[in-house]
C-alpha cells in the first residue's frame, strides 16, 4: 500500500514515525497529501508532527497503520472533532461461499472506467467539480503507474455499469475501486468483479491478494463471503 503511494505521489519522504506524502499537482486529493504514521505515537505527538511536516492545504490528513495505537487514537481524534474513518485490510484466504458469474466481466478501456469513476465521485455532494476532476486524475495516474488491469460489467445496451481494478506485481495483488451504478445494483456484479479479479491475480502467480474496505460499511461482508478475511486496519483522521 505504501508502494502505491510512493509510485503515484509527486514526492514521498520517509520520516522517523512513518511516511510523508506530498502531491502539489493534485492538492485536493487527501490520500496524496498526507502524513502516514507507523509508530505508536500519542495524539499530541502526531499533531506536532503534522504541524511541522504537512504543507498548508486547508486541511490535515493523517493515516495511522499501527494496530495497537489505532483504537486509542481513534477515540482521541473523534473527541477532538476530527473526521474519523477506519479501513479494514482483508486478504484472500478462504474459498467463496458460492460460485460467481464471472463470465459477465469484460476488460473496458481506460476512458470508460474514468467516466465511471467520475460518476462515483459525483455521488458525494461534498467535493467541488474541480476537486472531483483531481480525484479522477489521481485514479488515472495511479492506474497508469501501477499497470492496473481494468475490469467491468456492461448492461444490455453495452453501457459500462460496474467496475473494479486489479493491481499486481505478480507477487502481491490488490483488488481496488469496486463500484456499481445505483440502477444496476443487486445483480451480483460486484461479486462477479471481485471474484474475477481474484482469479486473475492467482493466475498471474500472486501469493497474496488483498482488498481494502470501509470497516463500517456493508461491502466488507460481501468480500468476506467471497473469501477475504480481516488482517488489520488503517485509521484515517481528517480535519478541514
Amino acid at each position: 500500500m505504501r508502494g502505491v503511494l510512493i509510485g503515484t505521489a509527486d514526492e514521498t519522504r520517509p520520516i522517523p514515525a512513518g511516511l510523508l506524502v506530498s502531491t502539489p499537482s493534485l492538492p485536493a486529493v487527501w490520500s496524496a497529501n498526507q502524513l502516514r504514521v507507523s509508530e505508536p505515537l500519542s495524539f499530541e505527538e502526531i499533531l506536532r508532527l503534522a504541524d511541522g511536516q504537512l504543507p498548508d492545504l486547508g486541511y490535515v490528513d493523517i493515516a495511522v497503520e499501527h494496530q495497537d495505537a489505532g483504537p486509542t487514537l481513534e477515540a482521541a481524534f473523534r473527541t477532538a472533532g476530527w473526521k474519523v474513518e477506519r479501513d479494514v485490510v482483508m486478504i484472500l484466504s478462504a474459498p467463496p461461499d458460492r460460485p460467481a458469474d464471472a463470465g459477465v466481466v469484460v476488460e473496458p478501456g481506460e476512458e470508460e472506467v474514468m467516466d465511471l469513476m467520475a460518476r462515483w465521485y459525483a455521488e458525494d455532494p461534498g467535493p467541488t467539480r474541480q476537486e472531483r476532476l483531481q480525484l479522477v486524475e489521481y485514479s488515472r495516474r495511479e492506474a497508469r503507474v501501477h499497470g492496473d488491469r481494468m475490469l467491468g460489467v456492461r448492461s444490455s445496451d453495452h453501457q459500462l455499469v460496474a467496475m473494479s481494478k486489479l493491481r499486481s506485481d505478480e507477487r502481491t495483488a490488490q483488488v481496488e475501486d469496486v463500484y456499481t451504478v445505483p440502477e444496476a445494483r443487486g445483480r451480483g456484479y460486484a461479486r462477479a468483479l471481485v471474484s474475477r479479479a481474484a482469479e486473475l491475480a492467482q493466475a498471474e502467480g500472486a501469493g497474496l491478494t488483498f482488498i481494502v474496505a470501509d470497516d463500517n460499511d456493508w461491502p466488507k461482508r460481501l468480500y468476506g463471503r467471497i473469501g477475504f478475511r480481516p488482517l488489520g486496519h488503517v485509521w484515517h483522521f481528517h480535519r478541514a
